[in-house]
């Protein structure tokens, strides 16, 4: 299983539910083309969501609401992977983003498994950058000493711009497991 968290309103529902339209979507490079902006609400306590991967295996997300961050560290047991979704758009949420990522990734109870930081909402027009972004992160004291493998992608989950670089993820870190 794979963990799903990060703030509320970073748009990890959405996120979820183009993973899944992924496998039937059509595919342009390593981006898919989605035509509708599916409905969603925010996620009250957890949901579990099963994501075929390039048609070879599924892995089950467990997506925790943001509001249910003083607990996520209870739902660390068995994890395969974590993907921490921050909303790089949301200037006043950014920095609470960060403090929230450093306490899990020092939580004593998080496994080594590899986590993905989804940087998302890149189609919003006053986004931080990118250089903004692994400033306030401080990304390569966090890759250097977190003790398991960090990495990063941009995400617009509006668009569908990197879902196919999470599936990548998904699949390099999270078949077999």
């Amino acid at each position: 299983m794979c963990l799903v968290i990060g703030p509320t309103g970073v748009g990890k529902t959405l996120l979820i539910k183009r993973l899944e339209q992924a496998s039937s979507a059509s595919k342009k490079g390593s981006s898919y083309i989605f035509n509708d902006l599916p409905s969603t609400i925010p996620t009250v306590g957890t949901s579990l969501v099963n994501v075929s991967v390039n048609n070879r295996f599924d892995v089950t997300l467990r997506e925790l609401g943001g509001s249910m961050g003083p607990i996520w560290k209870n739902y660390f047991k068995d994890i395969i992977g974590l993907m921490y979704v921050v909303d790089i758009s949301n200037r006043l949420q950014v920095a609470a983003a960060c403090i929230q990522l450093l306490t899990v990734l020092s939580a004593n109870n998080l496994p080594v498994v590899p986590v993905l930081l989804v940087f998302n909402k890149t189609d919003v027009p006053d986004k931080f950058t990118k250089s903004e972004i692994e400033s306030l992160f401080r990304l390569s004291e966090i890759v250097k000493h977190c003790g398991r493998q960090v990495e990063q992608v941009d995400v617009s989950a509006c668009t569908g711009q990197g879902v196919g670089d999470i599936l990548k993820w998904l699949e390099q870190n999270c078949h077999g497991k």
